[in-house]
């Protein structure tokens, strides 16, 4: 039996208003497969956007799904994405996007009260743990700017390893609309969907890291 350690390394991404210490309970279950988080820097001095320079694994959750569809690069042997999506906010040929007011009421909330915006993000999005101490605001407005605009439908289209959805039914974030537009059902990427919200990996960490795994094993490590 082929050893965890053996397989290519995984690189995890976070989403918006989290940190790296989102994928601990992941990492926990992984075991001894090799992985490395990505940081956007949302809560720490600076941010660690470095991907693996050999064959890897990608895993992003929301916004880490978005950003790795653009910088996924041509060592990536497999996409797994998590409550994530292809575009975020609306735009005129993709009506079933965010509207636009959301998220500009969260960034004039983001501007105006930090604590108190993320705090209610983060309820809304299914957890209720305190904030880390250190907020960089300016990264955390690049984020929630880019969940407006960042468009990565081509992105998609022109992605050459195998990618594997996973979304929640319950999604208050990303709904199921939202998936639907991205991903559509009977398309060339098939969606599993869970009875779940927003944060799959905590709630569902089982399922999610079996789906990991699984693309790990369709390729050999270099």
């Amino acid at each position: 039996m082929t050893s965890p350690a053996s397989f290519p390394p995984i690189a995890l991404v976070h989403g918006w208003a989290f940190d790296p210490t989102f994928w601990d309970t992941t990492r926990t279950v992984l075991g001894q497969a090799r992985t490395m988080c990505t940081d956007f820097g949302f809560f720490a001095p600076q941010a660690v956007l470095t991907l693996p320079q050999v064959p890897y694994i990608g895993v992003g959750h929301s916004l880490g799904a978005l950003w790795l569809l653009r910088n996924h690069g041509p060592l990536c042997r497999g996409l797994v994405l998590i409550n994530g999506f292809s575009r975020f906010g609306t735009a005129t040929d993709f009506p079933d996007g965010i509207p636009r007011r959301v998220i500009e009421r969260m960034h004039a909330g983001l501007l105006r009260a930090p604590k108190g915006l993320l705090h209610s993000f983060r309820l809304r999005a299914g957890i209720d743990t305190p904030l880390p101490s250190h907020i960089e605001r300016n990264r955390l407005e690049q984020g929630l700017l880019a969940l407006m605009d960042m468009d990565c439908r081509t992105d998609l289209q022109q992605v050459t390893c195998p990618v594997h959805v996973i979304a929640g039914m319950d999604d208050a974030i990303a709904p199921p609309t939202l998936t639907h537009a991205c991903f559509p059902p009977g398309g060339d990427i098939q969606t599993q969907w869970l009875d779940g919200g927003h944060l799959l990996p905590l709630t569902h960490t089982t399922t999610c890291t079996h789906a990991i795994m699984a693309m790990t094993g369709r390729i050999t490590a270099p």
